[in-house]
């Protein structure tokens, strides 16, 4: 059933897992704020064109999520149109291998900044316009990563950013309920549709009980799920991974 004149924002909504979970949400009927910051061109217009085929309305806003006047700003933004706020998905990351010997007070804050600091600094901003609302049913929903809670020393920055958003997630659900809703979700390795997947080792699958890698259906339904059906569940961390984490 597609909901009406409901509106979900997605940090780093443009390009990869971002792109999927907005289409998926427009599909749903929800408008979208369509948060980029260094999405190509290209990755943009087709995000947009794919979600408008959905006969939603859409919006898209440059934003550093790190940056907390401009988060502030986007948010500002939001509530003049829309005077309201149901879905916050909190996306926007950066991922890559970072040797703990050579990672610099400057990568380290990268991390932290656009993983952590960014999904602290957009759940309060969007906080402050859910609990305006009179419904009382608003959803924020954390991507972090099975990073969070494995040990893969190559990537000690990022995990600690997702480690961070697991615990933060679980802060915000004692806080805001029960208006708002707040649940994280830990991807394993994900293969994205039309997309580069270079970097992938496939002889990981291998490790998988599921015998696959996820795909973003894997995640989109269990959003779907969480804005639609759910209404009693909070502070969890999903850990969708195929078994890997067993």
């Amino acid at each position: 059933m597609k909901v009406k004149n409901k509106v979900a924002l997605v940090t780093g909504g443009a390009r990869r897992l971002g792109r999927d979970i907005s289409i998926s949400l427009s599909q749903l009927g929800y408008d979208i704020v369509l948060n980029y910051n260094e999405s190509k061109k290209s990755d943009l217009e087709y995000t947009i064109a794919e979600i408008i085929k959905n006969g939603v309305n859409v919006n898209a806003i440059r934003c550093n999520v790190s940056n907390v006047s401009e988060v502030r700003k986007m948010f500002h933004a939001v509530y003049t149109k829309y005077k309201r706020l149901d879905v916050l998905i909190n996306n926007a990351a950066i991922f890559r291998h970072t040797d703990f010997l050579e990672t610099t007070e400057k990568i380290f804050d990268e991390f932290v900044g656009i993983n952590l600091k960014g999904t602290f600094f957009c759940s309060q901003e969007a906080a402050k316009i859910m609990l305006k609302g009179i419904e009382g049913n608003s959803r924020i929903i954390n991507i972090a990563s099975l990073g969070a809670t494995e040990n893969w020393t190559g990537y000690i920055p990022y995990s600690l950013s997702k480690a961070g958003i697991v615990k933060l997630s679980q802060q915000l659900a004692k806080r805001l309920a029960p208006k708002i809703l707040v649940n994280a979700i830990s991807p394993g390795t994900i293969l994205i549709e039309k997309d580069e997947n270079a970097t992938v080792n496939f002889e990981e699958e291998k490790k998988y009980p599921m015998g696959r890698f996820a795909r973003s259906e894997d995640i989109t339904s269990l959003i779907t799920f969480l804005v639609q059906t759910n209404n009693y569940i909070t502070g969890h961390n999903f850990n969708v991974d195929g078994g890997r984490s067993l």
